[in-house]
């Protein structure tokens, strides 16, 4: 008859090497997560979006699961754009909100284009596509900068998703080096 001990063992013993690959593993995401943000303009920003990710995974996924974050965002904002424009009544805004509203529609299928470069491994092109719809959020924004000049209603947003894209940018030039 085999003892309590023995059979413990047998028990605890893998669960114990499991547990040691998996911190070792995840050290390694850890570290892989650092030489991606490391590269962008907020590390802090970075590494806490992408933690709060739970697609978030080393190696070549991050790529594209780095662009879907920046697709989830930008959805939010282009579900709102149909409640902004009804708020406004002056012509300037609602010109300004309507052109907003075509970029960020046009970054959203630029960026669907984007995940597919990434998954075929085209990541000069995924990179380009993703500078593309940040040059595209960047006029929405600037278009508040000229006369009459005003609060964009979608700035903070914006200013989200252009750091979201500065990651994806980064996620690209770290898988394809």
């Amino acid at each position: 008859m085999a003892s309590p001990i023995n059979c413990v063992s047998i028990l605890v013993i893998p669960l114990l090497v499991t547990s040691l690959f998996y911190q070792v593993s995840a050290v390694a995401d850890e570290a892989f997560l650092t030489s991606v943000c490391q590269k962008t303009k907020d590390f802090n920003f970075c590494l806490s979006t992408l933690k709060a990710d739970p697609r978030t995974v080393s190696g070549e996924g991050i790529a594209k699961i780095s662009i879907a974050i920046v697709i989830d965002t930008i959805q939010v904002s282009v579900d709102q754009i149909p409640g902004l424009l009804s708020g406004l009544s002056d012509r300037v805004d609602r010109t300004r909100m309507e052109n907003c509203q075509r970029d960020f529609n046009d970054g959203l299928q630029t960026l669907r284009n984007a995940i597919s470069a990434a998954a075929s491994k085209n990541y000069a092109q995924s990179k380009s596509l993703i500078i593309d719809t940040t040059n595209k959020l960047q006029a929405c924004d600037n278009s508040y900068k000229s006369p009459p000049v005003r609060q964009s209603p979608l700035a903070d947003p914006t200013t989200k998703l252009l750091k979201k894209c500065d990651i994806a940018v980064a996620a690209i030039d770290t898988v394809s080096v």
